[in-house]
């Protein structure tokens, strides 16, 4: 809760109108809804709503434990849908904008990574799905995918390090394309661009090629089981 207040706090001081904060969990649907009913109280609409969350990732190999993919998906997929149905009346009513985060690994398969890499694979299946939908009935809310490759967060940093050698992209400038992406309306942005678009132009092509790249970039000596 200190940290969401010192972002409360920061938002406030770059001159933000108004900023708030609600404590919970993302594992319970009521909760994921009840942040938007909030949004809604406090500011009586929405213009765009940026889903960003994340269940606490790590490299492992896959350990079949069907609960915990359970837990992935509730914290990192269906969250997500139950903030987006809660949302379109008013983003319908504004003309909104929905910016949805999501990964290189939404697109591309990587190692260590199947509970994670499995509920982006599904962000980009629902979201390019209603895309369409909204396409074919005159909805006028938008949908950004933001595919985003290695991101120098703090969290993402301390589950990649020593086993991933690749280079992380600074999130300040990450924020700023999410956002730019969102306010442009765009179908999707890819960031950084070049070491997110090759591997999937790669994957189209020579997919065998590509897990040979991808795996040598991990030091599974380093690997935790």
């Amino acid at each position: 809760m200190k940290t969401l207040s010192r972002v409360v706090a920061q938002c406030l001081e770059l001159g933000a109108a108004s900023a708030s904060y609600i404590n919970g969990s993302m594992e319970d649907m009521a909760f994921a809804q009840s942040v938007v009913k909030k949004a809604e109280e406090l500011w009586g609409g929405l213009d765009m709503l940026i889903l960003n969350h994340v269940s606490p990732a790590f490299l492992s190999y896959f350990n079949s434990d069907v609960a915990y993919m359970q837990k992935v998906l509730n914290i990192n997929f269906l969250s997500y849908v139950t903030m987006t149905v809660a949302s379109l009346p008013m983003l319908k009513n504004s003309g909104g904008s929905l910016v949805v985060v999501s990964s290189l690994a939404g697109k591309v398969a990587f190692p260590f990574t199947v509970y994670y890499s499995a509920t982006k694979f599904a962000l980009d299946g629902f979201f390019s799905s209603l895309r369409q939908e909204f396409a074919m009935t005159n909805t006028n809310v938008s949908i950004t995918l933001c595919v985003l490759g290695l991101i120098d967060t703090e969290t993402a940093m301390k589950a990649v390090s020593g086993v991933v050698q690749i280079s992380a992209a600074p999130k300040e400038e990450c924020a700023l394309e999410i956002i730019k992406g969102g306010a442009l309306r765009q179908r999707e942005i890819y960031y950084e661009y070049f070491s997110t678009r090759i591997p999937l132009l790669i994957r189209d092509w020579a997919p065998n090629l590509l897990d040979y790249i991808i795996q040598r970039n991990y030091n599974i000596e380093k690997l935790k089981d």
